[in-house]
């Protein structure tokens, strides 16, 4: 039976509060404000960027959320340093980032983002291998589907997630699908920063239909080791492109 694509998901027009915020996290990120440093005042900052009060106070509440800045009584809102940011600022990083001595270089990130996408797939595949079923893998082949036929557009990120994500529901491994909820947010905004890395590769209908039909049969461990030799080989690719070596991950 065929699966329907779920309609498009069309991007939310920015909102004034999107505006501060992205305002506000480049400057952080880039070192117009350093860790340690103050911000403005609510009265100046707003001044300075053209936003109400209420509008400014939003977009402060969302960067304390990534752990950007802290409110102090007494010293007003202060940031932190980069060690102490959350997870979400890494697409900023890639944005907006010039990493001074003590701070990984833009081209480091994208490194390691591709080994923790590496670990976290391969530890969730261990995980709901055992509990696939046959015909388990009918969404996750009907996500990969779209991912392919969008893979040179934008969507191709959210699409390749969704493989995986379709197969935690398949598993009904929620925790897991909860998890990649957050990592994929953070994928998408990197993707997003960098297109022109994001590419499906040309053997990822077949790869993934391999994948697939292991898990279904029940070789849970030879699917798993297909997609770890998938990751490896395109992942070289990747690291090879952005100047690091695949066997030292150092700088030349």
């Amino acid at each position: 039976m065929a699966v329907a694509a779920p309609p498009p998901l069309l991007p939310d027009a920015p909102t004034a509060t999107d505006a501060v915020f992205e305002k506000l996290i480049a400057d952080i990120v880039s070192g117009v404000y350093p860790a340690g440093s103050r911000l403005p005042a609510e009265r100046e900052l707003s001044r300075l960027l053209g936003a109400s009060r209420p509008t400014l106070r939003e977009g402060l509440r969302k960067l304390n959320e990534w752990n950007l800045v802290e409110p102090r009584r007494g010293s007003g809102v202060v940031v932190l340093p980069y060690r102490d940011w959350s997870f979400e600022v890494i697409g900023a990083y890639l944005r907006y980032g010039k990493p001074d001595a003590n701070q990984p270089t833009v081209a480091r990130m994208l490194v390691d983002m591709f080994a923790m996408r590496r670990v976290v797939m391969l530890e969730v595949i261990r995980l709901i291998a055992p509990r696939i079923r046959p015909g388990g893998t009918t969404l996750a082949r009907a996500a990969m589907a779209r991912a392919w036929q969008v893979r040179e557009q934008p969507e191709y990120p959210r699409e390749d997630f969704e493989v995986l994500r379709r197969l935690c529901e398949a598993a009904q491994f929620t925790p897991g699908l909860w998890m990649l909820n957050r990592v994929s947010a953070m994928w998408m905004d990197a993707a997003a920063a960098l297109r022109f890395a994001i590419r499906a590769p040309d053997d990822y209908v077949a790869a993934h239909t391999h994948f697939f039909d292991l898990l279904e049969s029940g070789a849970h461990d030879a699917a798993r080791a297909h997609m770890a030799a998938y990751l490896d080989r395109h992942d070289d690719k990747l690291t090879a492109a952005l100047g690091f070596s695949a066997a030292s991950e150092t700088t030349p």
